[in-house]
């Protein structure tokens, strides 16, 4: 395990509680509903289809799929997040719908061609080597699967001042409206340490992506950059307009 992913899983572990509390937001019909609906539409349908939730957190997609009857498999790379996701789960009466694994999103353990769909959200940019990753995903999926990442270039801001500029300006915006600053959280400046370190932090997003996504042997890629305008609530469009969310869409 290098430094930087051992101090990265202690990080997640401590931001466990408070990441999990904020994901119950979505989780309200609205929520969750918006998501539900935007996967749903990009994902194969039938009774028995596997989906991968990589990266799960408290498990808001790994829930959101097991309503509408998948099988699903979350996994999580720190275990205060899969505890949360087990919890957040039976409180809801699907903890025996979902099989939690404790894993990391670089080095599955699947055999090749396990799953129908992979979601994850976002993860990618918490990647030391999100190429690997990205060669991993596309091993465990079967033929004809789909990939849907959302993410966005969250920390851009630290490397151009044009965004910097940008970003500054999202947090008046925010404080004019009278909202809750989204960027705002628990050792944030932690984060931006990391950031400093992880190669799409410093990449422009998502064409990085889409290469390595290529080079991984996807065929077939699409992206929405308008996606976050669906699936984020007010505040959140606020609080990030300077760094949108997209979605990637890539099918073995």
């Amino acid at each position: 395990m290098s430094t930087l992913l051992n101090d990265m899983e202690q990080y997640w572990d401590r931001r466990a509680q408070s990441y999990s509390e904020s994901i119950w937001n979505d989780l309200g019909d609205e929520g969750e509903t918006r998501w539900g609906n935007v996967i749903l539409s990009h994902i194969p349908k039938g009774k028995g289809l596997k989906v991968l939730d990589i990266g799960t957190g408290p498990g808001f997609f790994a829930i959101a799929l097991a309503r509408r009857n998948y099988d699903v498999t979350a996994v999580d790379y720190t275990s205060a997040m899969l505890e949360k996701a087990r919890e957040n789960a039976a409180a809801l009466d699907l903890r025996k719908r979902i099989m939690f694994k404790q894993m990391d999103a670089q080095s599955l353990t699947f055999a090749d061609n396990t799953f129908d769909a992979i979601v994850t959200r976002d993860l990618t940019w918490n990647l030391e080597h999100p190429d690997v990753a990205y060669k991993e995903w596309y091993r465990v999926l079967k033929k004809g699967g789909v990939l849907l990442n959302f993410d966005a270039g969250w920390y851009e801001y630290l490397f151009d001042e044009t965004k910097a500029e940008a970003f500054r300006q999202d947090r008046e915006n925010v404080a004019e409206e009278g909202l809750a600053d989204g960027n705002y959280y628990c050792e944030g400046h932690i984060m931006e340490e990391f950031a400093q370190k992880l190669i799409l932090s410093r990449c422009r997003r998502p064409s990085a992506d889409i290469q390595m996504l290529l080079d991984a042997g996807f065929p077939k890629i699409s992206v929405d950059c308008e996606i976050w305008k669906t699936t984020w609530d007010h505040s959140r469009q606020v609080s990030f307009a300077s760094t949108p969310g997209f979605m990637i869409r890539a099918q073995k």
